[in-house]
């Protein structure tokens, strides 16, 4: 089907509502494949945007939900748990420059429990507030 605005949509319906297994891609070029319950993205799926941008994971009523994988235009990755499309929960980020955390998110931002391991070989491991080292953390220095 091929809405006004541009957007198209092939697979399956219920009650008039995209429902199962379909692929949709948006006037600004962005796709979404995988499943659709009640006219939104639910269960498995992959986002596509135009940039190159890709989320492969789970979605519930339209929202990344659950787990999943996201890759960024610039080398730059998240693989782990999601709430209401933002990192939260137990992930991995990895960074172009090599930078490397791996704990506990809120919201996009790192917070509890995580480990910071640098490009430089410098190593941070400790509690997180609001994307910041705070509370209690060991810092390690490659050069000793």
């Amino acid at each position: 089907m091929k809405y006004r605005n541009g957007r198209q949509y092939e697979g399956f319906w219920e009650q008039d509502l995209r429902d199962g297994k379909g692929f949709e891609r948006y006037p600004n070029g962005n796709t979404y494949f995988g499943q659709f319950k009640f006219g939104k993205a639910h269960g498995k799926g992959v986002y596509t945007w135009r940039n190159g941008e890709v989320y492969d994971g789970e979605w519930n009523q339209g929202v990344k939900q659950g787990y999943g994988i996201w890759k960024g235009i610039k080398n730059d990755s998240y693989i782990g748990e999601w709430a209401s499309s933002k990192a939260h929960g137990y992930g991995v980020h990895l960074w172009p420059n090599g930078d490397r955390y791996e704990g506990q998110w809120k919201m996009c931002l790192k917070h509890g429990q995580g480990t910071d391991s640098f490009a430089n070989g410098d190593v941070y491991t400790g509690e997180y507030t609001d994307g910041k080292p705070h509370g209690k953390g060991e810092y390690v220095w490659s050069t000793g």
